[in-house]
């Protein structure tokens, strides 16, 4: 199954999923496909193209969304007929390939396009049951508490909480931050940290500051959606190192760094998305003696260590190396308040220097109203007081889903049960057929996140990510119902035996 004379230039300005969108706009035109034709699935097109699946994908949702194209759940994508298709493909073509022509290659679409799927729907009002996005619980934000901080911030600063601040951060906040992390593991100099827009701001400029188009780096596999959007807009090769019980494997990495030479080794050992795994100390720690040897910074991404439920906590990477050949990234956004916006890393000095000068570039500097609020909210003891409060809600709605999994899903299914953070990592058989089971779940007004988004190989069709953190326990009771019907009745038959994809077996190299 093809699509007459559509051929990909990987050397073109026009972006690849546009070229797709084009060829099968010009078939469709001059004849090669009439109305009812069956498009190649993603998978198979991005085979003979050569391309990842994600950009064959975007393709076709440019060409549903240009009404070229119609799905149907469990038969395919089909051309359908648009009267004056003629006359649009001649007339009003060319403003719109003079904006695509004039992309750049970071900014193409399918590099980017995993981190917006899944803004996108966690962000739409229409939504029914969301599992989608690792966001807390609405009606659990601090709202009150910080409209005083906010007040008195106000009351106190008056005009210079609304002037322009330091690019590397507000300076009482910056303390704040330095002193926690300081009574977490070695001593942290206000100095040494940036606060940035998020987390995600500062992975950008992290991995901008170290990486050239063509670099390699080291990833989990799966790994953080952003990381792959960012590092896939960036021009850079992946190389992904597959994940045990305790982390990323060892044996393997040091395979990988001898062989590849990367600039960085990106990593989340706690609470690991999507995964929710927890890397052991002593990997932690094997880990560390890895990138000492090959000479290869770390960046770890601590998004939710403060979302523990059970267990002690293990000390950072960045706390066992005393933060030399380390930058770590955390945020307030998972477990406190998304809106605020507010991340920080700390990096050695000079790695410091010229992280604050990249953010000055971008935005000159976050809020320094909402830095100040925060920093009166987190002094005045609002942040331990809303982790006492959010840490029994979200154990109870891990087990609520737990539970219902165990009731509804196939006894063959597999999951972890995660000890903190927001969500479960779903394993079904490595033949399952997770686009169609995604595109009716929709339908039956249940969202979550598909697997594949977080592999960089466009592997992981086979998984799903749930959060919990953000739904009921009605909706997670109901959702989970949903699911494992619409599970059971796509479950492979006896001659399609459950096991593991390749993915998440062997690394890629």
């Amino acid at each position: 199954m093809t699509i007459p004379g559509l051929q990909i230039d990987l050397d073109s300005e026009v972006p690849v999923y546009r070229q797709i969108v084009d060829g099968v706009r010009a078939a469709a035109l001059e004849g090669g496909l009439s109305p009812g034709h069956r498009l190649p699935p993603t998978r198979d097109l991005a085979r003979q193209l050569g391309v990842n699946r994600n950009t064959v994908v975007a393709a076709y949702e440019t060409l549903a969304e240009e009404g070229w194209v119609r799905s149907h759940t469990g038969k395919g994508t089909f051309l359908v007929w648009r009267p004056n298709a003629a006359a649009e493909g001649t007339e009003s073509r060319g403003e719109a390939d003079t904006w695509f022509t004039a992309f750049s290659r970071t900014a193409e679409g399918a590099a980017v396009g995993g981190l917006q799927t899944i803004y996108t729907m966690v962000v739409d009002p229409s939504a029914g049951i969301s599992f989608v996005g690792s966001y807390p619980a609405g009606e659990l934000i601090p709202v009150e508490p910080f409209r005083r901080a906010m007040h008195r911030t106000l009351g106190d600063h008056g005009a210079g909480a609304l002037a322009y601040g330091p690019t590397a951060g507000h300076p009482a906040l910056r303390e704040t931050i330095a002193g926690e992390m300081s009574r977490q593991g070695p001593p942290v100099s206000p100095d040494d940290i940036l606060v940035t827009n998020g987390a995600q701001q500062a992975l950008e400029i992290v991995f901008r500051t170290f990486l050239d188009r063509g670099d390699a780096v080291i990833i989990e596999e799966p790994t953080y959606t952003g990381a792959l959007s960012v590092l896939g807009a960036l021009g850079v090769r992946t190389v992904g190192i597959p994940m045990d019980a305790e982390g990323i494997r060892p044996d393997l990495l040091a395979i990988a760094l001898e062989r590849h030479r990367p600039r960085l080794i990106y990593v989340q050992p706690t609470f690991h998305n999507p995964t929710t795994r927890v890397m052991s100390e002593t990997r932690r720690r094997e880990l560390l003696a890895l990138a000492n040897r090959f000479r290869c910074p770390i960046v770890e991404d601590d998004w939710a260590g403060d979302l523990r439920f059970e267990g002690e906590d293990l000390p950072t990477l960045h706390a066992l190396d005393g933060g030399q050949h380390v930058i770590y990234l955390s945020t307030f956004s998972k477990k406190l308040m998304p809106g605020l916006r507010v991340g920080w890393l700390s990096a050695p000095p000079p790695v410091l220097e010229r992280l604050i000068e990249l953010k000055r570039i971008q935005d000159c500097g976050t809020s320094p109203l909402l830095q100040a609020a925060l920093d009166v909210f987190l002094r005045e003891g609002g942040l331990r007081e809303h982790l006492g409060r959010i840490r029994p809600a979200y154990r109870e709605r891990r087990d609520c889903m737990m539970e219902a999994l165990q009731r509804h899903f196939p006894p063959e299914a597999r999951w972890d049960r995660p000890i903190g953070g927001m969500f479960i990592w779903v394993r079904l058989p490595a033949g399952f057929d997770g686009d169609d089971l995604f595109v009716a779940a929709r339908q039956n007004g249940v969202l979550y996140s598909r697997g594949e988004l977080f592999h960089g190989d466009g592997s992981g069709r086979n998984t799903l990510r749930l959060t919990y953190s953000a739904a009921s326990q009605e909706q997670i009771e109901s959702g989970v119902a949903t699911l494992g019907k619409l599970i059971r009745e796509r479950w492979p038959g006896e001659d399609e035996p459950a096991r593991q994809s390749a993915a998440e077996t062997m690394p890629i190299f």
